[in-house]
């Protein structure tokens, strides 16, 4: 699963007011109590941060002779004003400290149940949808987008909370001296503020086009990894390595291409701010000089601008990690709300019966490209097994997935018994239509857990049939070779890594205890060896019947026993017959069974 552009991401990620909409619905979400404590500890932090600005700057009048009402002056109001500063910087450090705590406590709690809540969409998501986001998009949604926040809140969350604050705590300062100092705000308000938000207008998408590269680099590292047998055996290493090293540069080049807009973003607040220093310094003098404002207290207006300096760059220097937060936390909650795509749809009883399938003027295109299905009509008779054959790109695998529902068509539609699959829910789709891939996937655990997912419940006995019917009998020597402790054998991650055609051989088991009533195989016995593929091929057979089977026969010897062998090309079907009918016209079919035979 791969996305088609290297920039393009198929689910955009919810805005800010989204995001912080579904955090306020998780368990974990702070409660009045929390939220009311961390706000009377940031006011207190910022208010003592204010506080000994203003003392700072008072000082001067204090020096100069001046007594100040509660502080008094002289020698005995310096004492005063000095000790009035340090419970300052006192009750300021232990705020930065206590905010940092309640921070860090939230944060890592909510991402606990952000991650559930991600997971939980994935897997209850349309499954198109999930698709066409592909799997290294899913994972980095969930682990590496969803750490990047926790990470970024962690490292300037108290940083970020207290510049929020301190803007209008220390305008509201500047105003109590004297409120000439807003006309300075106003003004430099009215120059900045139209250049910053064209700028800013241009991060999300750039931040969004990051994520997006680097996921698609995640998508291809999991290809590679999961095909290196493949890619070892075709000598394809170099071509994996071209390809891998492309998507990073596209990575790269994504990164590097955002860093020009938060250089102008530097430069428009290093701007701003040296007007409102040179602005509030020109005032505080034009007042002090014409005997409005105490020397004490222009010195306080200055104290308090040259203060806010740290907390301006603070914005600046972390504009690219605050939008990288706000584009991670939103990507995670785009997944987290993917279900809610899913429209409410009726959930008819599950079939008993093998069901005849359908497909009706099936279009389908692949997005940006040219078409891959153009009107197909197929219909497969209940209970029958039908094969289809082609060369690589014919359509087969794409016509696999539009059945088994995990990507959309176009136009045109799929009915199984007579049941349009779009009109229905998802879980009962993919309940009554089962596809099977060379892409086995064994969950950690032991291999009774492993097949109890497949049939919730079952017995002991149960499973080891389903195990022999598919040729692991518990007295075989391949049952005593992989399985030493029978059910209880661990598989998965972490336990010995089975063969490729034992672990197809239990995802063969798995259909024999789910039981659906429509089975498309595409694949399913590729990894065969020629020592197993007969009893590969021989247990897919035995599955199939009694269903209504599909199989994408990449061997013609998946095709030979098929009651029906379907030929298709350019997403076309050119030949439709039996194998014996086909051979004898001579025709496509006769041309490729030659070959393979001889």
């Amino acid at each position: 699963m791969t996305e088609n552009s290297p920039t393009a991401d198929a689910l955009a990620p919810a805005s800010l007011r989204d995001s912080s909409r579904l955090l306020s619905s998780l368990p974990s979400r702070p409660g009045r109590v929390w939220f009311a404590l961390f706000t009377l500890i940031s006011l207190v932090t910022v208010g003592a941060m204010v506080g000994t600005s203003n003392l700072l700057g008072f000082s001067v009048d204090v020096l100069n002779g001046v007594s100040l009402p509660l502080i008094g002056g002289g020698g005995r109001g310096m004492a005063a004003l000095l000790a009035a500063v340090g419970a300052a910087i006192l009750i300021e450090a232990a705020g930065r400290s206590i905010m940092q705590y309640l921070i860090n406590s939230a944060t890592r709690r909510l991402s606990v149940d952000l991650r559930k809540e991600a997971l939980s969409s994935a897997l209850r998501a349309p499954v198109p949808e999930v698709m066409k986001l592909g799997t290294g998009n899913v994972i980095s949604r969930i682990t590496q987008d969803i750490d990047n926040t926790v990470r970024i809140i962690s490292m300037i969350g108290v940083r970020l909370t207290i510049t929020i604050i301190i803007f209008p705590t220390t305008l509201a300062s500047l105003v109590a001296i004297h409120w000439s100092f807003l006309l300075v705000f106003i003004s430099v308000a009215v120059i900045i503020i139209p250049g910053i938000r064209t700028i800013l207008a241009r991060i999300p998408t750039a931040t969004n086009i990051v994520s997006s590269t680097e996921a698609r680099r995640n998508n291809l590292l999991l290809d590679t990894i999961r095909g290196i047998d493949t890619l070892r055996a075709l000598r394809l290493g170099d071509w994996a390595v071209r390809r891998m090293r492309g998507a990073s540069w596209t990575a790269v080049q994504a990164r590097a291409d955002r860093t020009p807009i938060f250089t102008v973003v530097l430069g428009i607040g290093s701007l701003a701010y040296g007007f409102l220093l040179i602005g509030v310094f020109i005032m505080a003098a034009f007042l002090s000089a014409n005997g409005t404002l105490s020397i004490g207290a222009a010195t306080a207006a200055v104290v308090l601008i040259v203060r806010m300096e740290v907390h301006v760059f603070n914005i600046l220097f972390f504009s690219s990690e605050i939008q990288s937060a706000v584009t991670s936390l939103g990507r995670a909650v785009s997944l987290a709300t993917l279900r809610q795509l899913a429209p409410e749809a009726p959930e008819p009883a599950d079939l008993e019966d093998a069901p005849e399938v359908r497909v009706e003027k099936l279009h389908y295109s692949y997005p940006g490209g040219a078409a891959v299905l153009s009107g197909l009509d197929l219909t497969l008779a209940a209970g029958t097994t039908t094969a289809l054959v082609g060369t690589s790109g014919a359509g087969k695998s794409t016509l696999a997935a539009l059945i088994a529902g995990l990507q959309r068509p176009d136009s045109g539609r799929v009915s199984v018994a007579g049941i349009d699959t779009s009109q229905v829910s998802d879980t009962w789709t993919t309940r009554q239509i089962t596809l099977i891939s060379q892409e086995v996937h064994l969950f950690s655990g032991t291999l009774r857990e492993d097949l109890l997912m497949a049939a919730p419940g079952a017995p002991d006995e149960v499973l080891v049939d389903a195990l022999a019917a598919v040729g692991l009998h518990a007295s075989s020597g391949a049952h005593a070779r992989w399985f030493p402790r029978g059910l209880d054998t661990a598989v998965g991650a972490g336990a010995e890594e089975l063969s490729p055609e034992v672990q197809q051989q239990i995802s063969l088991a798995r259909i024999v205890l789910r039981d659906p009533p429509v089975l498309i195989m595409d694949e399913a016995t590729s990894e065969a060896g020629s020592d197993n593929a007969r009893l590969l091929e021989t247990a897919a057979s035995q599955i199939a019947r009694g269903r209504t089977s599909l199989v994408v026969a990449h061997r013609l010897d998946q095709a030979v026993t098929a009651d029906r062998i379907i030929v298709m090309e350019s997403g076309e079907i050119i030949e439709d017959g039996t194998h014996a009918t086909l051979v004898a016209a001579g025709g496509t079919y006769a041309r490729l069974y030659e070959r393979w035979s001889s």
